[in-house]
Formats: structure tokens, C-alpha cells, sequence
């Protein structure tokens, strides 16, 4: 069937036809120069004329062919081999690889002589290929059949073999990913069923990042099997020192348990840690006895700056609170000179100052040099005309007589950070504090965490308020006498836990200084052998314009002094670094940009550790298997029995070849041989012209 690329092409056809007939007339019909010829020689070379010009200018209409080409598709057979370390859970081990890689041969060369085979193996990821190692750390069946409905997409898959053993500790549940699969999946059963004796760590909970000085929690689970009334050690090691231990002993031999380490932070720098359960007597798989976690302590030192307008015991409640917090290092200076450099302190708290006799000019501008965070405690010694002309995020209009008491309340929308709800709780029954009588405005940015309850009647006035101004933390606390809180507290708890957590909550929050570098290298402190290690860098100029004109370098260092040289690569002002896989081990780097001429270093440290998900569960999983081939239509063999899932192949019925049609175009321009006939016509025609004489 002839179709055209353009619109109203009858037409054009039709006129081409009128024009072919007219060129060729004219050319031709009643030609006196031609008079010599006979009748047949002027209708033969004016049907020659006629033809070409109409074949050129048909041409020209950009006529196609529409045809139906018959497709058919022999069945695929797609087999994927798990490649993943757990199969080989048995004893002799190399043998095991060898009898595996024997019998996929085998099934190969069988299904190859009558079907077209691919072949995969799988692991952490899917690829194509036959060569088995049982060296991947990590079994994913999901990406299995994912990578497969993709490469594959409107093949016609015959069936699916999947031979491994049945453990999943990666991606999803394979039962879950069936819906995609339009085809049988045939499961061959490797690896181990038997229930053996086994005490391993299932799974270790811990935050991966400490601060210096305080304490972490560690949660571990155990799984015991067949170890019925064994008793067991269970020990936690930094390096090769045991910190703690506990004895463990089961009471049936499917035991599982949770245990809790509470461990010391320590000095900052990557600390390695160890959980190691005794092994039993008859233990085969001893490698899952064992697991490893890094935790990254963080240099949490924050040094607090107190400048009040003389003693007050409110100065004494909040130093005693963070006295306990080993993080903190607290100063207090009631009188001049204060400190000239304020660049080492991460917070400043001014109690009732500004007051008459000390503006806190020089104060505020070194304060602000640096950035510095700042807590206020307004009290009857505040001059709130001077605190008003600071311009700090809030306005104390004093109206006429002295100060009133005011109870706290909180604001149950305050989202800047989280209290307790027994802090919560416990915040109206505190003793009222000696707030000024006046009108408050905060600036928008700032939030109130306590409002002020006068005389039985909560009203929006703030007590305690936080936010930000041009990017810096403020705080206020618009009360005297907080110090009676703490008493309080005791006198109901027999210990300040509350106050501590309120006091605690507000200087974490205004101490924790957000990065204002100019140059800043996010990265994570611990990595697995099986990911990249990435980094990113970010650089800003002396406004605070982040650039990527400047280039990053960085020399990573691993714990045998050998070093690594490397330059990060800009992507629209983000630099990117992919190092790659890196080899076990603890890291540092520092890495260096030249902004004009000033240079700018980061430094850091980071780990990289085995992965051993592998080792954890060795029991091969056959009803998982089953499962997948039962649902999908296909059929679950043990290893023993895999050649009769060759025979059931060979016969079955449901292997079959499609056919399908698929509409075929091609322009008649890309026909060579209309190229021939063109040539050819005007050929013949010049060529009998100049035999017959006509010139």
C-alpha cells in the first residue's frame, strides 16, 4: 500500500499527471523538426519523456510503503544462578563450588540446543554472564526480577530458572515483585536446610555518631537455635579490650533476645567496636558469632560565656544545670574586664543587661563580629530602653507601675525543639517568676515557648522566646527568678531532672552553631566495602555567595600512611567527589580550596567496613523458593532432582513461538532499483534520439 508524507496529495498527483502528459506533448506531438520520424518512434520516445518525468516528480511527493512483516519469536529461556557468599554454607565449600558450577553447565548445554538461553547470575546486583564465584556480600532476588522485566520487556520469555537458596537480605520481598512477572519462574533449591546449633547476632542498633563526654546506647538481638539451656557469654570489645559482658542462656532452642550496652563516649575519633558470642561446642557457622559497629565521637566541648550585672542565682541555677553536662564549659564574669575574644565561645548569655551603668556597646559588636548566639535574661536590673535600641528580635514597652509575678505555660505549638511530656507536664505547677509590666513584640522569626499567666488568666505575652535574627539565634527569658524552678523541681523529685531538660533544650539549641564556613565537606563517617565513598564540598565567597569557580583538592590517608590525591569534580556550583570502593580500614582527609588569596582546609575522618550479611543466616530458605515458583506457575526442584526440570522444558507445551505482525514503512526514495528504471528511461531516450538524428 503506496501512502504520501503530505496533505491533499491527489491533487498534486493529478497535476503531476497533466504536467508529465503537457512536457512530453509539447516535447513531442506535431513537432515539425521531428517530422522525419514515424509514428511509432514519436509515441515511443514520448511515453519514455512522460515516464521519467513522472517517476521524478511522483518522487518529489515523498511517497511511502505500508506493509505487514510476519515476526516470530522463539521462546527465551532466561537462567539466573545465585553468586552470593551464603550458599556456600557447608564445610567443604570448594567442592560444593564445583558440584554448583558442574550442574549449571549441564542444564546449559541441554536448554541451549533447544532454546535460546540467557544466562545471569545474581547477588548484590544482577548481571549478565556464567562465571560463579560466591563472592557477592549481599542477596537481592527483588533486583532479580526486576533487571530481568526490564532487559527483557516484550521478549518472549519462556521461562525463568532461578537457582539459589532461597535468603533475601537485600531490596524486597521477591513474593512481592510477582505482579510484574508474565511468565513461569522454575526454582532449582541449593544450599542447606537442616536446623543446626547457632548463636548469632541478628542485628546491632546504635547511633552512629556520639558526642564526646556522654553516653550511647548499644542494642544487640541474638538468635539461638538448638542451643537449649547452653550457657553463653556475650561480650562487647573496643579494639581488643572487653568493656562488658553478660551470660546468655537460652530456654528453648529457637531463643531470640535483646540485650543493652550503655558505653562511655570517650575522646572524639572513630571508635571500633565488637559483639562476640561464646561459640558453642557444635557451632558450624562461627562467622555470624561475631559483628562489628563503628561509632564517630564528635569533639562536643561548647564553651557558654555568662556576663551578668553582679551575682544572681539565677546565674547559679543555669551554670550548676550545665556543670553536670560534661559537653559544656561554662564562664562567668559579673564585672569588667570581660573577655576580649569571643570567637571560642558557642553561646553568650547576658543576665539584666544592658543595664543603666553598662550599655554592653562593645560587647554586642564583638558578639556580632563573631556571630555569636545570645541568651537574654531580662530582670528588674535590665534597662529595657538600651535592650530595645540593640534591635535584638524583641521590644519591651514598659507600661506605668513595677513589675508583676507570671506563671508559666506552654505553647503547644512550638516546634523549634521537643520537651518531655513530663517536663510539659510540670511547667504550670513551677513557682511564678518576676516579669516587667509591660507590652512584648517579637519579631516574626521568633516563636514563644512559655507564655506568661497573670493572675489565672494565660495571656499571649512570652515567657521563654526563640528564633533567629539575619540567621543568627536569639533567645530571651522575660523573668527573674528561674532559680526557684530548680528548688521546686527538687522538692517534688527529690532532683532537678525537669529544670535540667528545659535549661539543657534551650542552650543546645542556641549553642549548636550552624556552619557558616566558607568552606564546607559533608560525608558520612562510616562506609560499607560494597559502596562508593562520596564527598561533597561546598564553597562561598566573603558575602556568602556559594561559587564554583574555585578548585577543590583532597589527600585521603588510610591507617598504613598511603595516600590517595584526588580533585573533586563541579556540578553547577556543587562539587562532587566519587572515590569509589576503598579498601577496609579507617581514613583521614584534608581537603583545600584558594578563595583570592586566602586558603580555606577541612579536615575529617571516616571508616570503611566489611560487610557480613552473609554470614548472619546460612540456612538456606526452600520454602521462599517454592513459593515463587508456585504462585508464578512455575515449578520448585530440589538440587537433586534439577535434570528432570530440563525434561519438563523440553516437553512441555507451553513453550511456544509467537507471531505477531508489525507494520513495516519505507520511502520509495530508498528504493535503489527506482534509481535503475530512472536511469534507464532517460537513457533510451537520449540514446534514441541520437540514433535517429535528432539533435
Amino acid at each position: 500500500m503506496i501512502s504520501f508524507g503530505i496533505k491533499y496529495w491527489f491533487i498534486l498527483l493529478l497535476s503531476i499527471t497533466v504536467a508529465s502528459v503537457g512536457v512530453a506533448v509539447l516535447l513531442y506531438y506535431k513537432n515539425k523538426a521531428l517530422k522525419e520520424l514515424s509514428k511509432f518512434q514519436r509515441s515511443l520516445l514520448m511515453a519514455l519523456r512522460f515516464l521519467a518525468f513522472f517517476l521524478i516528480a511522483f518522487l518529489l511527493l515523498s511517497p511511502f510503503i505500508r506493509n505487514m512483516k510476519k515476526i516470530t519469536q522463539n521462546p527465551v529461556i532466561i537462567a539466573a544462578w545465585d553468586n552470593s557468599g551464603s550458599v556456600l554454607s557447608l564445610a567443604d565449600s570448594l567442592q560444593l563450588a564445583q558440584t554448583i558450577s558442574d550442574e549449571k553447565a549441564q542444564i546449559e548445554r541441554q536448554l541451549g540446543a533447544d532454546f535460546e538461553l540467557v544466562s545471569y547470575t545474581f547477588g548484590e546486583e544482577t548481571q549478565t554472564g556464567n562465571y560463579l564465584n560466591f563472592s557477592e556480600k549481599g542477596s537481592n532476588y527483588s533486583e532479580l526480577i526486576a533487571t530481568i522485566t526490564n532487559n527483557h520487556f516484550n521478549q518472549n520469555i519462556g521461562a525463568l530458572i532461578v537457582a539459589g537458596d532461597g535468603i533475601y537480605n537485600q531490596g524486597k520481598n521477591p513474593l512481592n515483585m510477582l505482579e510484574q512477572v508474565s511468565f513461569p519462574i522454575y526454582t532449582i533449591g541449593l544450599g542447606d536446610t537442616t536446623v543446626i546449633a547457632d548463636a548469632r547476632v541478628q542485628n546491632i542498633r546504635v547511633n552512629r555518631t556520639a558526642f564526646s563526654g556522654n553516653k550511647f546506647p548499644v542494642e544487640v538481638d541474638l538468635l539461638f537455635s538448638k542451643l537449649k539451656n547452653t550457657p553463653l557469654k556475650l561480650s562487647l570489645f573496643q579494639d581488643d579490650e572487653e568493656l562488658q559482658s553478660v551470660m546468655i542462656t537460652p530456654s528453648n532452642d529457637n531463643y531470640f533476645d535483646t540485650k543493652e550496652f550503655v558505653l562511655e563516649a570517650g575522646s572524639a575519633g572513630l571508635k571500633h567496636y565488637t559483639l562476640q558470642i561464646q561459640v558453642a561446642a557444635n557451632e558450624r557457622n562461627t562467622k555470624n558469632n561475631s559483628a562489628g559497629f563503628v561509632v564517630n565521637v564528635l569533639e562536643n566541648k561548647q564553651k557558654v560565656l555568662i556576663i551578668s550585672n553582679g551575682s544572681h542565682p539565677d546565674v547559679g541555677a543555669i551554670k550548676n544545670t550545665l556543670d553536670q553536662q560534661k559537653t559544656y564549659e561554662v564562664s562567668v564574669f559579673t564585672d569588667e574586664p570581660y573577655p576580649n575574644d569571643l570567637s571560642d565561645y558557642n553561646l553568650l548569655i547576658l543576665n539584666q543587661l544592658p543595664s543603666t551603668g553598662k550599655s554592653m556597646a562593645e560587647v554586642m559588636e564583638k558578639a556580632d563580629n563573631n556571630r555569636l548566639p545570645i541568651l537574654f535574661i531580662v530582670g528588674n536590673q535590665t534597662f529595657l530602653p538600651q535592650l530595645n535600641i540593640l534591635s535584638q528580635g524583641a521590644s519591651i514597652e514598659p507600661l506605668a507601675g513595677s513589675g508583676e509575678e507570671a506563671q508559666p505555660v506552654f505553647n503547644s505549638n512550638y516546634a523549634t525543639f521537643n520537651l518531655s511530656e513530663e517536663l510539659i507536664e510540670i511547667i504550670p505547677q513551677f513557682p511564678p517568676v518576676q516579669v516587667p509590666f509591660a507590652n512584648y513584640e517579637l519579631n516574626p522569626e521568633f516563636s514563644p515557648l512559655l507564655y506568661q499567666k497573670l493572675k489565672g488568666i494565660t495571656t499571649g505575652k512570652p515567657l521563654i522566646a526563640t528564633g533567629k535574627l539575619e540567621g543568627r539565634k536569639r533567645g530571651y527569658i522575660f523573668g527573674e527568678g528561674i532559680w526557684r524552678w530548680r528548688l521546686f523541681d527538687y522538692y517534688q523529685n527529690q532532683e532537678q531532672t525537669h529544670f535540667n531538660e528545659l535549661i539543657n533544650q534551650l542552650v543546645q539549641y542556641l549553642a549548636l552553631r550552624e556552619n557558616e564556613d566558607n568552606f564546607i565537606v559533608e560525608f558520612t563517617p562510616v562506609y560499607t566495602e560494597v559502596n562508593d565513598v562520596v564527598l561533597t564540598a561546598e564553597v562561598y565567597n566573603d558575602a556568602f555567595e556559594r561559587i564554583g569557580s574555585e578548585e577543590v583538592t583532597i589527600k585521603l590517608q588510610n591507617e598504613n600512611d598511603e595516600e590517595y590525591n584526588l580533585t573533586f569534580d563541579v556540578q553547577d556550583k556543587n562539587y562532587y567527589l566519587n572515590a569509589g570502593h576503598l579498601p577496609l580500614g579507617d581514613y583521614s582527609f584534608t581537603a583545600e580550596v584558594s578563595i583570592g588569596n586566602e586558603t580555606f582546609t577541612e579536615t575529617g575522618s571516616f571508616t570503611v567496613i566489611p560487610v557480613n550479611v552473609e554470614n548472619i543466616i546460612t540456612q538456606a530458605n526452600h520454602t521462599l523458593l517454592y513459593q515463587i515458583a508456585n504462585l508464578s506457575g512455575g515449578k520448585f526442584y530440589p538440587s537433586s532432582q534439577a535434570s528432570n526440570l530440563v525434561n519438563e522444558l523440553q516437553q512441555t507445551s507451553k513453550l511456544k513461538a509467537t507471531t505477531y505482525f508489525q507494520e513495516m514503512v519505507n520511502q520509495l526514495i530508498n528504493l535503489r532499483w527506482l534509481f535503475v528504471v530512472l536511469l534507464v528511461l532517460l537513457s533510451t531516450e537520449w540514446f534514441l534520439r541520437k540514433y535517429w538524428g535528432i539533435y
